[in-house]
């Protein structure tokens, strides 16, 4: 059985805007040998090739490239030898493998643990996608716009993925090109991933509750779960995040004194610490839960349902909240976080000026608020009367 075959030339049909290479098919070594898989393996050759912008001179350095690799391969050259080495050596640190590694080792330290599962996930599977299509060897800067659109177009029709999928598998690759844009010299200067046009999503907008079912709701866990209403009235007079803020409420992050609730930034949605006021409603029902008789590091809400070190798991309210909805028939999309939407409508209706809702919802600015409100249907300003003729 021959160590190699097939040594090639491709000149893209004499496309200058595409990679010129010189291709080969070497014996794979059986340590390295998939079970049932290929016993050659596919090499390309892309050196000082594409460098050169004249067609005749590219044609003419395509030709000594593949005389040249006709020679080492004579030789004795292995490219699995050559590819060993280069992986512990400083001239393979621009691979792109490496480098997604590389780039998740910083990750690690930055995100938290869930978004960094995410990024490490997505950038997984697209690490995977290189390997199985034999360009993992690339450096990170060979990296082309087609590779990525072949990555997410061939998951998105595998797999199913829908539009907002396929956009987030992109902003993962982004981020991590743009990493080496930021940081690093002499890796890359063009983010290819920003040329790929992201797909249409149809924003679903919030959802707040309408009077009839927030009424029956409320009726409901009164009577049938207290535990979960009044989780639910935390969400609804603090405007908190279920999961992300207010499951991990502690009591030390509770100051009635200065009537604040602290919202840490490792659990605040723009990473910094912020501080939700203390209403008179939400007073009486923090003073009624009586959480001065435990530890300020303990969790306000555990599966013991008393205070204690441990917080309830992430979908645990989810989960309770659920078999309500069913028992309720509630199935137009409302969730836990419509306590936080139909909370910010009652401010409006009651009349609270903006620049005290904003200190709830905790929006940049009061663009951000109104555009917020826009969403849940709220028109602002005097009531809206228009000229109209009968028709």
């Amino acid at each position: 059985m021959p160590t190699y075959k097939l040594i090639n030339s491709y000149d893209a049909g004499g496309d200058m805007d595409k990679e010129w290479y010189v291709s080969y098919h070497y014996l794979i070594p059986e340590k390295f040998r998939k079970p049932n898989g290929n016993l050659y393996k596919r090499f390309r050759v892309f050196n000082t090739i594409n460098s050169i912008h004249s067609k005749v001179e590219r044609r003419k350095q395509l030709l000594v490239v593949k005389s040249a690799m006709q020679d080492l391969l004579q030789s004795g050259f292995n490219p699995f030898e050559q590819y060993s080495y280069s992986n512990n050596s400083n001239a393979n640190k621009y691979n792109v493998c490496r480098c997604i590694d590389e780039y998740l080792e910083f990750a690690k330290t930055t995100l938290k643990k869930n978004s960094y599962s995410v990024y490490e996930d997505r950038l997984h599977l697209f690490k995977s996608f290189l390997i199985d299509n034999e360009i993992d060897y690339k450096r990170i800067d060979q990296i082309t716009k087609d590779n990525i659109f072949d990555f997410v177009t061939l998951y998105k029709a595998n797999r199913g993925w829908a539009n907002k999928t396929f956009n987030l598998y992109l902003q993962a690759i982004h981020s991590f090109l743009e990493f080496y844009i930021d940081n690093k010299e002499n890796y890359l200067n063009v983010n290819v991933c920003a040329k790929i046009k992201r797909l249409g999503v149809q924003k679903k907008g919030n959802l707040p509750f309408n009077n009839a079912i927030f009424k029956d709701l409320l009726d409901y866990l009164k009577n049938n779960d207290s535990y979960l209403y009044q989780f639910c009235r935390l969400i609804y007079y603090s405007c908190m995040r279920p999961d992300a803020e207010l499951r991990l409420l502690k009591i030390g992050h509770i100051d009635l004194f200065r009537r604040v609730i602290q919202v840490p930034s490792d659990n605040s949605k723009k990473n910094k610490t912020q501080y939700i006021p203390i209403d008179d409603e939400l007073m009486n029902i923090l003073l009624d839960m009586n959480l001065d008789r435990f530890s300020s590091t303990d969790y306000v809400f555990t599966l013991n349902e008393i205070p204690g070190p441990l917080p309830v798991y992430e979908s645990y309210f989810r989960k309770r909240y659920l078999k309500v909805k069913n028992a309720l028939g509630i199935n137009n999309g409302e969730t836990l976080y419509s306590f936080k939407h139909t909370r910010c409508i009652h401010l409006v209706q009651d009349g609270e000026k903006l620049h005290n809702i904003i200190k709830i919802t905790r929006h940049k600015t009061l663009a951000e608020l109104m555009d917020y409100l826009k969403d849940m249907g709220v028109v602002m300003g005097d009531e809206v009367k228009f000229k109209s003729r009968s028709i």
